[in-house]
């Protein structure tokens, strides 16, 4: 008596590690973007060159949102004469709260052939 298994080709896209790691290294890029993108968003604004001075790396599994104007150190922890205005903080929540990590991995994986249900 012998016994014949048959593995289907969903059952190997589930299992696929490379289609995991795609969809996490695609993941970290899109909420790098959303979380800069609301970054500039929660950003002050009296002349635009703050919040237009955010641009964002994604390489693999790791990310940096930069911003380049000389003065966001100010502004983000305040000085003497000025408060605090940790808007980078607030963007970062906004994202949390909103499970928008979640779901973009969820559509990561589906775009990736993995089934999420």
């Amino acid at each position: 008596m012998g016994l014949e298994i048959t593995i289907n080709e969903s059952f190997n896209k589930k299992t696929d590690p490379d289609a995991y790691r795609k969809a996490m290294v695609d993941t970290v890029s899109e909420v790098t973007q959303k979380t800069m993108e609301e970054c500039q968003a929660e950003c002050p604004v009296r002349t635009g060159n703050l919040r237009d001075s955010h641009t964002y790396e994604a390489d693999d599994m790791e990310a940096t949102i930069r911003n380049s104007a000389e003065y966001w150190i100010y502004v983000v922890y305040g000085t003497s004469r000025m408060s605090a205005n940790n808007y980078p903080q607030r963007a970062w929540n906004t994202i949390i709260s909103q499970d928008v990590i979640g779901e973009i991995f969820k559509s990561k994986l589906n775009e990736n052939g993995i089934d999420t249900g």
